[in-house]
This record gives C-alpha cells, structure tokens and sequence, in this order.
C-alpha cells in the first residue's frame, strides 16, 4: 500500500475485475439496493474503503448485461439478485478474492482502518454545514484543524508545520 500525503489507497485485493466480482458476491449473500451495496462494502473494509454510486451503479449494469444479476423494481427502488449463471461465477472466484482480502485486512489493520472513518466523520460532519458555519465558528473550527495537524506531525515523528 502506498502512502504520503493525499495518495488515495490502492485495493491490491480486487485485482482485474475484482470489483465487479466484489459486487457480485455482496449479492449472492441477499438480493439489495445498489445503496445497500455501498454499505456493505464500507462496513466489510472497517470503513477504510467506501465505494462511490459512481463505481457501483455501472458495476451493476455491467453485471446486469452480462446475465449474472436481475433486477427487480422500479427505476428509483431496483433490487439487485444473483442469477445462477452469477452463483457459479462467485463459486468459482471465491478463494482467490478471500486470500486477496485476508492480505488487505492484514495489512491496513484495525487500528488505520479505525483512524481512516474518524477523518471521514469529520467530512461528513463539516461538509453539509459549509454553507452555514458563521465566520465565528469558522476560525474557531480552522485552529482546532490547525491543532490536530500540529499533534499529527508530532506523533509521525516530526516537528514541521504543514
């Protein structure tokens, strides 16, 4: 896994067309909503990983193209479920993608997975009240960010400011 500044994680599990796989195999568990999905998924990576509707809905038409999901519903409420030609698909993948994932799990651990969902907390904490925060607030918010970075570059080993 690479790190630094701002370097998203890579998902050396998937592998190619691990994700639609992924997809496929949080489906054959229980027909859902492409959101559920989403949900699934972030709670299986200890919040670590959140895969975006924008990976997971042309995931599913994909999937859908290719006869290994059906869908059920209507446009706003479709359900998604396994297929049999989708079953075996899973059955015939499946250990590659748990030792894949086993290796994940290892590597990022409970502690950086448990630090990844605060830090996004705090975004969906901030970003819906943007709009609304008063300037007040706003610098008051800007020197406790200024603390943190402060006591994070401490606890990495440096003094630096960034």
């Amino acid at each position: 896994m690479q790190s630094g500044p701002l370097v998203r994680p890579t998902m050396p599990f998937l592998g190619k067309g691990g994700f639609r796989a992924l997809v496929l195999e949080v489906l054959s568990e229980q027909p859902m909503h492409g959101y559920e999905v989403i949900k699934v998924l972030e709670g299986r990576f200890q919040g670590f990983y959140r895969p975006s509707a924008g990976a997971i809905y042309p995931a599913l038409r994909s999937l859908q193209r290719e006869g290994l999901v059906a869908v059920r519903g209507s446009e706003r409420r479709k359900t998604y479920r396994v297929t049999a030609k989708g079953k075996a698909y899973v059955r015939n993948r499946r250990e590659e993608r748990h030792r894949r994932f086993a290796s994940f799990q290892a590597a990022v651990g409970p502690e950086r997975a448990a630090l990844l969902r605060e830090l996004r907390e705090t975004g969906r904490l901030l970003m819906p009240n943007l709009r609304t925060i008063t300037p007040g607030q706003a610098v008051e918010m800007r020197k406790a960010v200024a603390e943190m970075r402060g006591r994070i570059a401490t606890i990495l080993g440096g003094t630096r400011e960034v």
